[in-house]
C-alpha cells in the first residue's frame, strides 16, 4: 500500500470517528424543564404530564410532593430543592458587611452552584430532569435556574394553571371587568426594599390578587379602608381548584376583620382576591360603548341591521 494511499485511510478513519463521536454527544444530549404542575393535580395539562413522564430526575419543593405526584414519579430520582434557595440571590455576598451574614450568603450562592452543576451534568449525561412546581411557575415559582444554567442547554418552561386562575374560577367573576378599571394587579405582602408597596398599588383602585405568604391582615385592610370604599366587596378563596376542599368566603373591605376568623385560613393555601369585579361581573361603565374597536374588528351585533 502506498504511503499516499494510507495517509487517505488515516484521514477518513479520523473524519469518521469525529463525526460518531458528535453523534453521540449530540444523542447524550438531554433536557431542562420547569414544569407548572397547577393548584390540584388533576389541572395539570396534558404537556406537563408528559414532560413528567419523560423525566429521569425531578427537582421537588417538599418532600410531601412525593405523594401528591405519586403516580407520575415513581421510580424517579427526586432532587429537593425549595424557596429557601432563593435567599441572597442578586447579591453580591463580599459587598455585606457583617461576617455572619456574608458566611450564610456565601453558602446559598454555593447551594445554587451546587444544583446547578448537578444540572448540567445530568442533561450531558443525556438525561432529563424537570424542576416540578406547584400552580405557574411563572408567578412567584423558582426559574433563576435559567439564568444560571449555560444558554446553550435545551430548556423549556411549561405553564400551569395558577392559584390566580384558579380563585378567579372559583369566584366565577373575571378580575380584569372592573366597572370603570381594567387592570388586575398580583401582589404579596410588602417586603423591606421593594418600591411598589402595596398602598401605592391600591391608589388605582383597582382589582388586587393577594397571594398571602406573610400576609398581615390587620395592617392590609388597614390600608385598604383608606383607598377603596367601605362596600368594596372582598373574597377569600381557600384550596383553590381542588373540588373537594375549595371553599369561597365572602365579605367586604369594611367588615371584613369583623366577620372572617383570617388567623385560621389555611397558611400559604389561599388567596385575596378584592375588587368591584366580584359584584359587577362582567359590566362596563360605559358598556364598552367609547370605541369603535369591537364593532371594526368583530362586526355588528347579529340583527342589528334588520
Amino acid at each position: 500500500m502506498s504511503n499516499k494511499n494510507h495517509c487517505w485511510i488515516i484521514f477518513w478513519g479520523v473524519m469518521l470517528s469525529l463525526f460518531l463521536l458528535s453523534g453521540a454527544v449530540f444523542a447524550a444530549s438531554g433536557k431542562f424543564s420547569i414544569v407548572g404542575m397547577g393548584t390540584t393535580p388533576d389541572l395539570m395539562t396534558i404537556r406537563a404530564v408528559q414532560c413528567v413522564k419523560q423525566a429521569d430526575i425531578v427537582i421537588l419543593s417538599e418532600e410531601w410532593d412525593k405523594a401528591a405526584w405519586k403516580d407520575l414519579i415513581a421510580g424517579k430520582e427526586a432532587w429537593f430543592l425549595g424557596h429557601t434557595s432563593q435567599m441572597f440571590y442578586g447579591i453580591d455576598p463580599q459587598k455585606l458587611k457583617k461576617q455572619a451574614v456574608k458566611e450564610k450568603a456565601l453558602r446559598m450562592a454555593r447551594y445554587r452552584q451546587e444544583i446547578i452543576d448537578k444540572i448540567k451534568d445530568a442533561v450531558a449525561k443525556g438525561k432529563n430532569v424537570a424542576s416540578l412546581q406547584w400552580g405557574d411557575p411563572m408567578i412567584y415559582g423558582i426559574t433563576y435556574f435559567l439564568e444560571m444554567l449555560p444558554k446553550d442547554i435545551p430548556s423549556e418552561i411549561i405553564p400551569g394553571v395558577g392559584a390566580f386562575q384558579a380563585a378567579s374560577a372559583a369566584v366565577k367573576m373575571s378580575p380584569p371587568y372592573g366597572w370603570d378599571t381594567s387592570s388586575v394587579i398580583l401582589t404579596m405582602a410588602d417586603w423591606a426594599g421593594r418600591a411598589d408597596t402595596n398602598e401605592k398599588l391600591m391608589e388605582t383602585q383597582t382589582s388586587m390578587i393577594f397571594y398571602t405568604m406573610h400576609l398581615n391582615y390587620p395592617l392590609l385592610f388597614e390600608q385598604l379602608k383608606r383607598h377603596y370604599p367601605q362596600d368594596t366587596p372582598v373574597a377569600i378563596v381557600n384550596h383553590a381548584g381542588d373540588r373537594e376542599r375549595q371553599k369561597v368566603i365572602a365579605s367586604t373591605v369594611g367588615r371584613f376583620l369583623d366577620e372572617v376568623k383570617y388567623q385560621e385560613l389555611p397558611e400559604e393555601e389561599h388567596m385575596l382576591l378584592v375588587g368591584k369585579f366580584l359584584k359587577v361581573g362582567q359590566a362596563r361603565k360605559e358598556g364598552l360603548t367609547g370605541s369603535k374597536y369591537i364593532e371594526e374588528r368583530h362586526g355588528k351585533v347579529s340583527g342589528e341591521e334588520k
